[in-house]
């Protein structure tokens, strides 16, 4: 077992690993075997050190919930965080249409928009049936982009009702999933969070929009998580081949690696509390975790702040 540092909330007697794990990406795995692979990656990421988890039930509709908590529930409770999101509810009957699935999937519960008082709070509450464990530190907005309407209705009803999640004690903390900055200012202007999970838009090869976004995080205490830094595989499309280039120039200059680069961007910035980060291979964890511990010189992102690649 190693260790990973953690960074605690500005507001709350909560700590972050560094580094968290986020479980969309293994709703693709099916089957037994898949079961397998996805708890030999969370085994590892224990043993690495993470202790802050993210799941949804729109990841896998269900299925990452399940697998999530199959691999937590016989691990101390005081020892991790873990966050689950609302928005995004699931129907086992389809009376509803649902919304577009980003994610793969291996059981017939449709995902469906509902951001209402009493959606908000059944979804929260059936979250936490699916995974076993009867609380969460966190609850997140979510499906903003994914969902008509979503964002005008998550201002309007969704989230009086995850601040009532929040006062009556049933969550800790609250937050909002947004990939981008407009998205994530609109609910900074008008509501008190306590998390920003910034899943797009803030990341080394993308942050020219996200300024004033962290800096009003980092006046009001807002913690940020610094979501997909590799963009959920789109940062080794061909089309940011010649980012890609220049950004290894520079890291061969000064002996840094590419993936310290990408991961370790966000953890510059004071509000970042956590890299949160995705993988279905057991085998990319250890090297995950080695990148995230790889020491980055000043001089390195002083070079990149002088080229234009770090905006901020």
């Amino acid at each position: 077992m190693t260790s990973i540092p953690k960074r605690k909330h500005p507001r709350h007697e909560a700590w972050f690993s560094e580094l968290s794990l986020g479980n969309s990406s293994r709703s693709g795995l099916g089957g037994r075997e898949g079961d397998e692979q996805s708890g030999a990656v969370l085994e590892r990421a224990w043993d690495a050190g993470i202790r802050y988890f993210d799941t949804a039930p729109y990841y896998g509709s269900g299925l990452c919930e399940r697998r999530l908590g199959h691999g937590l529930v016989w691990q101390p409770r005081q020892d991790y965080l873990l966050s689950t999101k609302v928005g995004i509810d699931l129907d086992p009957f389809s009376r509803r249409p649902a919304v577009t699935r980003h994610y793969s999937h291996h059981a017939g519960f449709a995902p469906i928009c509902d951001y209402s008082e009493k959606g908000i709070a059944a979804s929260f509450e059936k979250s936490l049936h699916r995974i076993g464990i009867p609380s969460a530190d966190i609850a997140y907005m979510h499906g903003l982009s994914i969902c008509g309407g979503g964002i005008e209705a998550a201002l309007d009803t969704g989230m009086p009702a995850l601040i009532d999640l929040r006062e009556s004690g049933r969550v800790s903390m609250i937050g909002v999933g947004a990939n981008t900055p407009a998205i994530a200012m609109a609910f900074l202007e008008r509501y008190d969070i306590d998390l920003l999970l910034f899943a797009g838009g803030f990341s080394l090869p993308d942050h020219t929009g996200a300024k004033d976004v962290i800096s009003l995080c980092a006046e009001r205490g807002i913690g940020v998580i610094a979501a997909s830094p590799f963009g959920s595989g789109r940062y080794f499309l061909p089309e940011n081949q010649p980012f890609r280039q220049t950004l290894q120039r520079h890291c061969l200059e000064f002996g840094v690696s590419e993936d310290a680069a990408v991961l370790q961007f966000g953890l510059r910035y004071s509000s970042v509390l956590s890299v949160l980060w995705s993988t279905k291979t057991p085998a990319n964890v250890w090297p995950t975790v080695a990148a995230m511990r790889e020491a980055i010189p000043t001089e390195f992102w002083l070079a990149l702040a002088h080229h234009g690649i770090v905006k901020f």
